[in-house]
């Protein structure tokens, strides 16, 4: 057993990732040609009770709701405020299946909550957000949820001169929240090599 991959059971899948790498190196293949690509979203980190991001988007639709009434009775906001985590998990398991009648209602109200800031704005607040804001559950710091199995992949992965890229693109995701949540815990995947719907628009929305 490797001291890079110590929390992972020595069965199979942990002994198919080394002999991976291992392969790889005594073969010569070129660094610039050693690529492993990661999902954020529940790879990463966490994503139960809710993504991260749909808790950051619902605490925005919940002080929206609080400050106008009126949207109490209008979904997503009627959601938000009475804190029925049900309906965003059925719109999201619709979505996966292939469902994206309510999706479009759900992004209504995302484009609503931040109309009018500049992504640099939006980038800021999310950021603000991960890194201060409890986990519903656990009861600890977002940062503080990434799978620790995953961390030591991604560092055994980047030893064997492996280049560690990571997207996500739930709702509400932002470049600044994909960066902070993996490159906070590990250098082993630099936040140039991260992206989010944000980053990939590449400009600001001012």
């Amino acid at each position: 057993m490797t001291e890079e991959l110590a929390s992972w059971n020595d069965g199979t899948a942990r002994r198919a990732v080394v002999e991976f790498a291992q392969q790889t190196v005594s073969a010569g293949v070129p660094p610039e040609e050693r690529v492993a690509v990661f999902d954020n979203d529940g790879t990463l980190w966490c994503e139960k009770p809710m993504p991260i991001q749909a808790d950051f988007i619902l605490r925005r639709l919940y002080e929206m709701a609080q400050a106008d009434p009126g949207l109490r009775r209008r979904q997503p906001w009627k959601a938000a405020y009475e804190r029925d985590y049900g309906w965003l998990a059925t719109v999201l398991a619709e979505h996966y299946a292939g469902n994206d009648a309510n999706v479009r209602t759900l992004l209504a109200g995302v484009l609503a909550a931040y109309q009018g800031i500049s992504v640099e704005e939006f980038e800021a607040k999310s950021d603000a957000f991960l890194r201060t804001a409890q986990h519903p559950t656990l009861g600890r710091g977002y940062l503080q949820t990434a799978y620790v199995p995953m961390i030591e992949l991604l560092r055994y992965l980047a030893a064997n001169g492996f280049t560690n890229f990571g997207t996500s693109r739930p709702f509400g995701c932002s470049s600044s929240m994909t960066t902070a949540s993996a490159s906070s815990t590990t250098p082993a995947v630099p936040s140039r090599h991260l992206s989010g719907p944000a980053r990939a628009a590449g400009r600001s929305s001012a």
